[in-house]
């Protein structure tokens, strides 16, 4: 995979050419990964900063019975971990590959950061995607009491939201071929209740499954089924 392929998606490092554009490429890794691999181990430093080249990376909530509930997800172009990695510390999750395959850059931290000082308008692109990542992470903290039903919905719109495809007919394709098992590890519930769940829907018209991703034909019937429109549960 040709680095700079995503560094044109990412929303900072798109911001930088030249130079600096190369020496990042210069010095940038590759790993590849299978479902369940690890990216890093919580108390593991943060070297580097980590790109998504290709599937899914999940963060986990770290410690506690709740371990399954996803704090954080990326996907191709985006980056996870980056306060870590500004900040020099160590990570307190875990994260790992989400899909069956899926290959993540490394960038020495401090290339990264002198690219960073070079270009303002990449500082800055990497800030905002730093308060969306604190905004996602809330939303998801706020899921802990959620039905499956709940996740599953909110975690679609969300997948929508950031991967769809809007498409003539007003619907929107997610070209993310995540199976059930896949899904259901994002969701943090059983293979049975994901898919039980989706043939429910699938039958309501709200979403359907092919081998392009997951079409979601009803966004505003969907997002009555989200935690968003039933609050937590004392």
């Amino acid at each position: 995979m040709d680095v700079r392929s995503v560094f044109r998606r990412h929303a900072a490092l798109s911001r930088i050419t030249g130079d600096a554009l190369e020496e990042i490429a210069k010095t940038a890794t590759q790993q590849r990964l299978r479902r369940g691999e690890a990216v890093w181990r919580s108390g593991e430093a943060a070297s580097s900063f980590v790109l998504v080249g290709l599937g899914l990376v999940k963060v986990l909530m770290p410690g506690g019975p709740s371990r399954d509930l996803v704090l954080g997800l990326a996907g191709p172009g985006e980056s996870v971990g980056d306060a870590e990695a500004l900040e020099a510390g160590c990570y307190d999750a875990d994260a790992f590959a989400l899909t069956e395959a899926a290959i993540v850059v490394r960038v020495p931290r401090e290339v990264m950061l002198a690219a960073l000082e070079k270009s303002g308008s990449a500082a800055l692109a990497l800030a905002i995607g730093l308060g969306r990542s604190g905004a996602v992470a809330n939303r998801r903290l706020a899921l802990f009491t959620a039905s499956a039903e709940e996740r599953l919905a909110t975690t679609l719109m969300e997948l929508g939201e950031r991967f769809g495809d809007e498409m003539e007919d007003g619907s929107t394709l997610i070209p993310l071929r995540l199976t059930r098992a896949e899904l259901a590890a994002l969701v943090g519930t059983t293979v049975e209740t994901t898919i039980r769940t989706l043939s429910r829907w699938s039958r309501e018209g709200l979403v359907s499954t092919g081998d392009c991703g997951l079409t979601v034909h009803d966004a505003v019937g969907l997002a009555r089924r989200t935690a968003a429109q039933h609050p937590a549960r004392a």
